[in-house]
């Protein structure tokens, strides 16, 4: 794994936690109640199970997964369905990303109006579980609107999915810093909530859809 967004700094509480996605996050009343649907083949059921389940101890996430269509042309297209997230795994080629999120906005806003997670199986069809969980976690964390924590491989990990690392055995779930993070994004008014975005040195944004590239190691 390597380069996605700008390196951003973390500390342990919710009003400070500050890896958000440039402020994008779905609008929702209360606790956010997302469909995934699952575009994935048998082999990666277990990683997005785990993925949810760890993502939905968010007092602000109740998220189901729902089976869909899990042909080639559907996994190899992976549409947004409207209001929800779609994850599917595929053998995208050797285009340098491991896992890819996208999202669309309702226009002129932050709020996420639908999204997608790829999995390259390219790349991860023969990584050990660790790695597959932890790009799962870590690409369907970018669809709630979370960033990196940390983008040096180098450094010790911090226990967390949402971290870059060379070894992913002790990364594969979120830690309280998300956590953190998903309760400042989502504990406000969605009335006021379009701030301005923060720069992400290799964030894509095309018109009201917005990429974040997990590169491939």
């Amino acid at each position: 794994m390597a380069a996605a967004a700008a390196l951003i700094g973390f500390t342990a509480t919710p009003a400070q936690a500050n890896h958000s996605w440039g402020g994008y996050h779905w609008p929702r009343t209360n606790v956010a109640q997302l469909t995934l649907y699952s575009s994935i083949t048998s082999d990666w059921s277990g990683a997005l199970s785990t993925a949810n389940s760890d993502w939905n101890k968010s007092q602000y996430l109740e998220n189901t997964i729902v089976a869909s269509d899990t042909s080639r042309t559907t996994r190899r297209q992976c549409r947004m369905p409207a209001g929800a997230i779609r994850v599917c795994n595929y053998t995208y080629g050797q285009n340098g990303w491991a896992g890819l999120a996208s999202i669309n906005l309702y226009s002129g806003t932050k709020h996420i109006s639908q999204a997608t997670t790829k999995i390259n199986d390219t790349y991860l069809a023969n990584a050990d579980a660790a790695k597959r969980q932890g790009v799962m976690c870590q690409e369907v964390g970018h669809d709630f609107g979370l960033d990196h924590q940390d983008e040096d491989f180098n450094n010790p990990n911090l226990g967390t999915c949402m971290d870059y690392t060379n070894n992913w055995n002790t990364n594969q779930h979120p830690n309280q810093h998300d956590y953190d993070q998903l309760a400042a994004i989502y504990n406000h008014s969605d009335g006021s909530a379009n701030q301005a975005a923060e720069a992400g040195v290799t964030t894509i944004r095309t018109g009201d859809t917005v990429t974040l590239i997990t590169w491939a190691s």
